[in-house]
Order: C-alpha cells, then sequence, then structure tokens
C-alpha cells in the first residue's frame, strides 16, 4: 500500500465549511426533545424575568452569567419553547468543532483536522451541552478560537488578528468564569516559544477575566450544590462526563501522541511548546479548580472545564493520523476507530433522550395536569420546582406555602413560611401535589397523609399526591 495522499483535495478546500454545517445538523438532531433539565430551568427562569426583577437576581447570584441571560432574555422574545432555547448552544457547539478542526488544521494538517473533528463531535458530553439551555458550548468555542488565534499570532503579526484575539478574551468569561484560564495556558505557550511580546498579549488577554473575577469574587461561595471531592472522585467526574468508554481511549490515545510528539512532528521547533500548551490546557484548568476546592471553597464541577477538551482530542488525533500513514497499521487503525464510534452511541442516544438531562420531569408534570382537579394546591420547594413549572405551562396551581416569591427575593427558589404556619395556609385545601427530593425524605405537611407517588428516572424526584388524613 502507498502512502495516503496529503494533498488538498476539494473536500479539504472546504473543510471548515463542511465541519460547521455536519456538526451543526448533528447538534440539532432531537434538539426539542422534552425534559428540562436543572440548569435550563434556571436559565429559562431568569431570562424571562422584568429588567428590573433580573437585576435583583445578578445582585445575588449568577452575576457572571448577566449578559447570558440578557441574550436569552431577548431571544425569548419570539418563543420559550425548548428547540429554541437550545439553539443557541447547538450553534456554540457547532463553531467549537469548526475551531477545534481549524486549529488542527493550521497545526497538523487537513486530515488530523477531520479526525479531531469526528472524535469531538462523538463525545457525550459535546452533545449534551450543545443541547443544553446554558454557555458551555460556547466557552468551548471561544477558548479554542482564542487560542487558535494565539497560535496564530506565534507564527505572524497581524493587528487585526490581535484584535480578534482580545475581543474573543472579553467574551470568553462571559460564557464561563473558569475558561477565563485559557489565558494561563496561551502564558504557557508563550513562555515556552520565549516571545516575549506574545507574553505581554497574553496577559492582556486575561485582563478582562481579572475584571469579572473582580465583580463575581463575592458570589463564589453561592455555589452550594458543590462540596470537597477527593482527586480519584475529580478524575471519576471528569472522565464520566464524557463517558469512559469514549474518554479513556481518546486520553490514552493522547498520552501516547504526547510521548511521541517529537517523532510525530518530525522534530520541529515549536514541538516542546506545543506539548506544554497541551498538556497545561488539559490538565491544568482541574488541577486548578481542585486545588482551589481543597484550599479555599468548592468550586470543582466538570462542567466547568469542558473547554478543555480539545487539549486531549487534539494530540489524539495527531496519532491516528500519523498512523494511518504507515500501511500495516492502516486497517487496524480505521478499525478501531470504527469500533470508538460505534460503542459511543448509546451515549449519542442517550444525551438526545427525554432523560437526558439529568431526568424526565415532563413525565411527572402530565400527572399532574391529568390527575388534578379544582381545590388543589402545589407543593415544590427547592430546586425542583423551576423545572415542573416550565412544563406546567399555564396550568396554574395555587401554592399556599410561598411566602415570598424567588423573583422579588432575587433567587431561584421560593421562601416558604414557617413550619407553624403551614397549617393555617392549607386549611382551605383538601389534596396537595408535593415535589420533593427523594434522598430529602422531608415529611408531607401535617394533617395530610400519601393517596398516590410517583418517582422520576434515576430516583432524583417524587411526586406525591397528599389528602386529609382519615
Amino acid at each position: 500500500m502507498s502512502k495516503l495522499p496529503t494533498n488538498s483535495s476539494k473536500l479539504d478546500k472546504w473543510q471548515l465549511v463542511i465541519v460547521l454545517t455536519l456538526s451543526l445538523g448533528a447538534a440539532l438532531i432531537c434538539v426539542g426533545t422534552p425534559g428540562i433539565g436543572f440548569d435550563e430551568a434556571a436559565t429559562w427562569w431568569a431570562a424571562r424575568l422584568e429588567w428590573p426583577d433580573l437585576v435583583r437576581l445578578l445582585g445575588n447570584q449568577d452575576r457572571n452569567f448577566g449578559p447570558y441571560y440578557a441574550v436569552m432574555h431577548i431571544w425569548m422574545e419570539v418563543s420559550d419553547s425548548l428547540w429554541w432555547l437550545r439553539l443557541p448552544s447547538a450553534v456554540g457547539g457547532a463553531l467549537a468543532v469548526t475551531a477545534t478542526a481549524g486549529l488542527a488544521r493550521q497545526m497538523f494538517g487537513a486530515r488530523t483536522a477531520w479526525i479531531a473533528a469526528l472524535l469531538l463531535v462523538s463525545a457525550y458530553s459535546w452533545v449534551r451541552f450543545s443541547q443544553e439551555v446554558r454557555p458551555y458550548s460556547w466557552s468551548l468555542a471561544i477558548a479554542t478560537f482564542a487560542t487558535w488565534a494565539f497560535i496564530t499570532l506565534a507564527e505572524r503579526r497581524s493587528r487585526r488578528l490581535i484584535a480578534i484575539y482580545l475581543i474573543l478574551m472579553v467574551l470568553l468569561p462571559i460564557t464561563h468564569l473558569f475558561a477565563a484560564m485559557a489565558a494561563g495556558v496561551q502564558l504557557v505557550y508563550a513562555l515556552v516559544t520565549r516571545k516575549r511580546e506574545l507574553a505581554l498579549l497574553a496577559v492582556g488577554g486575561a485582563l478582562p477575566s481579572l475584571v469579572a473575577a473582580v465583580l463575581v469574587i463575592g458570589q463564589i461561595k453561592q455555589v452550594s450544590w458543590l462540596s470537597v471531592v477527593t482527586p480519584l472522585e475529580a478524575l471519576r467526574e471528569l472522565v464520566g462526563q464524557s463517558k469512559a468508554i469514549w474518554y479513556v481511549p481518546i486520553a490514552l490515545a493522547a498520552c501516547v501522541g504526547l510521548a511521541a510528539y517529537r517523532w510525530l512532528q518530525r522534530g520541529r521547533s515549536t514541538g516542546p511548546a506545543e506539548v506544554a500548551l497541551f498538556i497545561s490546557w488539559w490538565a491544568g484548568p482541574p488541577f486548578l479548580l481542585w486545588i482551589a476546592s481543597v484550599t479555599v471553597t468548592p468550586v470543582y464541577s466538570a462542567r466547568y472545564v469542558f473547554w478543555t477538551l480539545p487539549a486531549m482530542i487534539l494530540p489524539a488525533a495527531l496519532l491516528i493520523s500519523r498512523m494511518l500513514d504507515l500501511p500495516k497499521l492502516r486497517i487496524p487503525v480505521l478499525l478501531t476507530v470504527a469500533c470508538l464510534m460505534v460503542l459511543a452511541l448509546p451515549g449519542q442516544v442517550s444525551a438526545r433522550a427525554p432523560n437526558g438531562h439529568v431526568w424526565a420531569p415532563q413525565v411527572l408534570t402530565s400527572v399532574i395536569i391529568d390527575q388534578s382537579r379544582p381545590g388543589d394546591a402545589l407543593v415544590d420547594p427547592g430546586f425542583l420546582a423551576l423545572t415542573v413549572k416550565y412544563h406546567l405551562n399555564d396550568h396554574h396551581l395555587p401554592e399556599p406555602l410561598v411566602e415570598r416569591t424567588a423573583q422579588l427575593e432575587g433567587k431561584f427558589v421560593d421562601q416558604q413560611v414557617p413550619l407553624e404556619q403551614q397549617a393555617e395556609r392549607l386549611k382551605n385545601y383538601e389534596r396537595l401535589w408535593v415535589l420533593d427530593e427523594i434522598i430529602s425524605e422531608r415529611p408531607l405537611p401535617v394533617g395530610f397523609c400519601r393517596r398516590d407517588s410517583w418517582e422520576s428516572d434515576f430516583a432524583i424526584a417524587r411526586l406525591t399526591l397528599a389528602g386529609r388524613c382519615d
């Protein structure tokens, strides 16, 4: 067998357009599947607030998401259907694949770019965040575009490209504050290449994120659902976010690719800097967040470092591409990649399923809509309420235990009346629909007994129909 052709074909000429089109098509498959997730419901609720109420909310929490909520507020003027809400994230996911392919093309060639795009699109985490009403897919896209621009600036100076880079770095902390660590990754690359002007540019790129950090620093400890994790737990969460069946083979290929980088890149002079770039991009942010969680306050979550995925994919794609040049390995490598794509399919399907966003609140909501009757009331303390309220839509039930609404509180959760006032608030109701987390085991209001109950997927939520005790 002869070596695979390396000359640009017509497909290669239009490569990034093709990648963008196909990845957007993949991101849109089942994008409107019912089942809003917790974070999605938070976005929907915040974005539907009137401007003064949104400002009040941002004064208490989620200040770094303020611009995103503002954009979604305008976006929802058209519709608040799930497919419409998720469309911006799908576009962000497609742009992220395009940026990854573009960076791979510049560093390693067109063939590696095709492979990198394929690997990213096959990741469960890519599908999940490309179909979630949060800005994580945009943090991946902007961080990768910014790094692509920065790498290009190492090869040729351009005022236009410097402006593009700085604009991207201004936008990056808006998508997620921790994605701003990309500036540190770029600084590492500049220092290894010993290019002083490039290092100063990286420092300049970090300034918008430092300003954003100052603005939100008082809200960091409000991420109450996070806890300190061990290194093994942190690693397990990181691997699980993309599914181990996909992540482990890609990670192993990336490690081999980095170890053999000098040979794979034919001894290029920028090799050490590129290895430093990938290692700091891949391992640096999760490690720093874990250190901060242990020493300061819990801030580690695998989704916060979703934007680091290209750092693992690119050296893995390079290894696969170079192995295809070896006639004896070509067939085994192609079969291995094909098997990986097949093994990743169940994750692709599950991410697009009705319970693909952690649980399926629409199932419990349909029970309420079908079986509720005039005079019923809803009791839904906690964050679960937002997901159910989205699917209840115009089916309104009174909530007698709410003392002060989340909208007035500037929070995501309603303030409930004290326990001693519940009986007075419920005296005119015979039936209650009580929504709660299964793990909480919170008792029913005094004087009410269970008549029936339903549990959500993954044992997350329980809906109980309660009536007056005999």
